[in-house]
C-alpha cells in the first residue's frame, strides 16, 4: 500500500482523482471548506457540508481506515447505507455525501492482497436487498472469506429496516410539526391582517367625518376667512408704509449729511477768507506779510510768543478744528474751539467754529450766540460772512 486514491464517480468532480501518500496520511478531511484535503465547489455542491466527512487511519492497525461523519447536514452513506458512527473502510468502498450528493470511491494502490470480494454463497435475495450491491465481508485470518449465517444477515436487515423506519417516523413528525406551524402562523397572519383592515376602515370613516365637519365649519363662518384676508391686506399696507418711512429717513439722513458737509465747506471758506483779510490788514499796518491761510500759522509752531514763551500756533490749531468739522468730527472741533477761547478769548475764529458746530448739532440758540460773539470780534472784512451765517441760523430756528 503506497497510495490512497479518492476517485470521484458523480457530481461536479466526476472523473477526477485525489491522490495521497499512504504512509504520510493519517486523516483526509472532505467538504466545502477551502482547507479540506478533498474540496468541493460551494456553489455547485450545495448538499455537501463545510466539513462533511473525515477518513482516518486506524490507530491500532496502520493498514486499515475508517470513515467518520462530521455531523453533516445531509448525512454520509457508505455503500448506500447511512453511517451514524465510525465505519471501517476497505478497498473499493463507495462513499456518498448526502442522499443525492456526489459519490467517490476509496481505493488503495496497490490493492491489499487479502482484499475481500462479495460473498457468492449469500443468496441473491439477501445480497440484492442491501443497496443492490451485496455485502462486503471482513477477511479471516487465513485470507479466506468469512461465512455469514442466516441469523447474522437477518439481524443486519432488521437493523437497516429499524433505521429506515426511524428516519421515516422522524420525517413524518417533522412534516406534521411544520404543517402545524404553517397553519398557526397562517391563522395568526389572517387574524392580524383582518384586524388591520377593520382598523383602517374605521380610521378612513373618521377622517371622512372630520373633513365633512371642517367643510361645514368653513361654510358657516365665511366672515372668518374675510377677516383673515383683510388682516393680511392690512399687514401688507403697514409693511409698505414702514418701507416708505425707512426710505424717507434715509433720504433725510443723506440730506443732513450733505448740509453738514456744505456747512463745513462754508466754515472752511470763511476761515480762509478771514485769514486772507487779516494778512492783508497786518501787511498794511505793520509791514511784514503773514503767510496764507492754507499755510499753518502766522507764527511758526513752537516759536516764541509775545511774552517770550513758546505757545502753540493759533492759526494751525484753527485749521485743525476746521478740518475736524469738515470730516464730521463735531465734538473734536468743539473741543479745539473751547481751547482756543481759553487761550485767546479776543479772537473771533474759535467762536465761529463753535457756532458752526452748534449749527451742525441743531442747536440754533447756541449757534446764534457764538456767531454774534464772533461778529463782535471779527474785522470788518469778515463781518458780512458771519452776518450771513447768523441769518441762516435764525431762519432755521424759526
Amino acid at each position: 500500500m503506497e497510495r490512497i486514491l479518492i476517485r470521484h464517480l458523480s457530481g461536479a468532480r466526476a472523473g477526477q482523482v485525489d491522490e495521497f501518500s499512504a504512509a504520510a496520511t493519517n486523516e483526509i478531511l472532505v467538504g466545502r471548506d477551502p482547507e479540506a484535503a478533498v474540496c468541493f465547489d460551494p456553489s455547485r455542491e450545495d448538499l455537501v457540508s463545510r466539513q462533511h466527512v473525515k477518513i482516518v487511519r486506524d490507530p491500532e492497525s496502520a493498514s486499515e481506515f475508517a470513515v467518520v461523519d462530521m455531523q453533516s447536514r445531509n448525512g454520509t452513506f457508505l455503500n448506500r447505507q447511512r453511517v451514524y458512527a465510525p465505519a471501517r473502510l476497505v478497498h473499493n468502498d463507495v462513499i456518498q455525501l448526502g442522499p443525492a450528493g456526489p459519490e467517490f470511491r476509496f481505493e488503495l494502490d496497490p490493492p491489499p492482497a487479502n482484499f475481500t470480494r462479495m460473498v457468492e454463497s449469500v443468496p441473491s435475495r439477501v445480497t440484492g436487498g442491501i443497496g443492490g450491491g451485496g455485502l462486503l465481508l471482513p477477511p479471516m485470518q487465513d485470507g479466506a472469506p468469512r461465512p455469514i449465517g442466516r441469523a447474522t444477515v437477518e439481524r443486519m436487515l432488521g437493523d437497516t429496516f429499524t433505521k429506515v423506519k426511524h428516519e421515516s417516523d422522524k420525517a413524518v413528525w417533522v412534516g406534521a410539526a411544520a404543517l402545524t406551524a404553517i397553519l398557526v402562523v397562517g391563522g395568526i397572519t389572517y387574524i392580524y391582517m383582518r384586524q388591520n383592515a377593520v382598523d383602517a376602515s374605521l380610521l378612513a370613516q373618521q377622517n371622512q367625518q372630520q373633513l365633512q365637519q371642517m367643510g361645514q365649519d368653513v361654510k358657516k363662518t365665511p366672515e372668518l376667512a374675510e377677516a383673515m384676508r383683510q388682516e393680511v391686506l392690512r399687514l401688507n399696507e403697514e409693511l409698505k408704509l414702514s418701507d416708505r418711512r425707512h426710505e424717507e429717513q434715509m433720504q433725510a439722513m443723506q440730506k443732513q449729511l450733505q448740509q453738514q458737509q456744505a456747512l463745513a465747506r462754508e466754515t472752511e471758506a470763511l476761515t480762509k477768507q478771514g485769514f486772507r483779510e487779516m494778512s492783508k490788514r497786518q501787511t498794511a499796518d505793520s509791514g511784514p506779510p503773514l503767510p496764507p491761510a492754507d499755510i499753518p500759522g502766522s507764527t511758526p509752531a513752537g516759536a516764541p510768543g509775545r511774552d517770550g514763551n513758546q505757545k502753540p500756533d493759533y492759526d494751525a490749531v484753527v485749521k485743525q478744528g476746521v478740518s475736524l468739522l469738515q470730516n464730521g468730527d463735531s465734538e473734536g472741533a468743539l473741543r479745539i474751539a473751547q481751547q482756543l477761547m481759553k487761550s485767546q478769548p479776543d479772537r473771533w475764529e474759535a467762536y465761529s467754529i463753535a457756532g458752526s458746530v452748534a449749527k451742525v448739532q441743531n442747536k440754533p440758540s447756541q449757534a446764534r450766540s457764538m456767531f454774534e460773539k464772533a461778529l463782535s470780534l471779527a474785522p470788518d472784512e469778515i463781518k458780512p460772512s458771519l452776518q450771513q451765517a447768523l441769518q441762516e441760523v435764525s431762519k432755521g430756528g424759526q
